[in-house]
């Protein structure tokens, strides 16, 4: 039995890896030097000893890898993009600036990692820039689950009238961005599962969730929005499956990310 879940868990992996390979992900308008993923720009760390767990060794992989360059216009804000699937539930941070290599696989993660052996999980981070730089810097996107570590990087060029001028952030208020999500959270039945929402905003933005029936979320025994923004879903169902939205509002204007989760059923049960 405990092979059968296994297995149907990955087959779900495999189908959303093709399916997140051959989706159009529309991004958002930035001045770029260099959008192109033909040159794959990621890096893999060496993967530990694997742990005896649903999947016979961690897996991480990107479904949509950050540009190599940048150009950065005049009173532009710049949203970086990274996106990866991979076992547990996978963490993404930044780091600005260049480090070494040995120095990136060793960092400390900025993310507390979530207890969750069965998942597969794809999550979805950007990195704002709202001000203007003085000079060309690297955004490493890191991303981590269990022994494994992958990571790539950006390197954004300053406008050329603003170079060797101290930086400054933009004035005014600014619409939100969500910049920390889930796009699919894959688990079993029976288990808790948190569905990010994280966001960039000021003034700070008002959070609100719809279920999968598009009805907004009230707090209740089973599902519950945390002060974070997060969404809590506990011991998941099968009629708790399908898309589930994040609302992030302010005075300026609003931004939304969907979470798509899909309970699997454990064949232990």
């Amino acid at each position: 039995m405990q092979m059968e879940a296994k297995m149907n868990l990955h087959v779900c992996a495999l189908a959303l890896l093709l399916f997140g390979s051959i989706a159009t992900v529309r991004g958002r308008a930035v001045d770029l030097v260099d959008d192109s993923n033909d040159v794959d720009n990621s890096i893999e760390a060496e993967e530990e000893k694997p742990r005896n767990r649903a999947f016979e060794a961690d897996w991480l992989k990107f479904t949509k890898t950050p540009p190599t360059k940048l150009q950065q216009a005049d009173g532009a804000t710049i949203e970086i993009v990274c996106e990866m699937m991979g076992s547990q539930v996978p963490s993404i941070q930044w780091v600005v600036g260049h480090l070494p290599r040995s120095e990136l696989d060793d960092l400390d993660s900025n993310q507390v990692a979530e207890e969750a052996p069965s998942a597969i999980v794809r999550v979805r981070s950007s990195h704002i820039i709202d001000h203007v730089l003085s000079e060309a810097r690297t955004y490493t996107c890191v991303g981590r689950t269990g022994s494994k570590t992958i990571y790539a990087s950006t390197v954004v060029h300053p406008p050329r009238s603003s170079r060797l001028t101290p930086e400054k952030t933009y004035p005014g208020a600014q619409k939100p961005r969500i910049i920390y999500t889930e796009k699919t959270h894959l688990d079993l039945m029976g288990s808790n599962i948190q569905l990010p929402c994280r966001v960039h905003a000021r003034p700070r933005a008002e959070i609100t969730w719809l279920n999968n029936e598009n009805k907004e979320i009230v707090q209740g025994h089973r599902h519950r929005v945390l002060a974070n923004g997060d969404l809590l879903i506990s011991e998941i169902k099968w009629e708790d499956m399908g898309n589930y939205k994040c609302i992030a509002r302010n005075v300026v204007g609003k931004d939304t990310a969907d979470t798509f989760v899909y309970p699997v059923l454990n064949e232990e049960d």
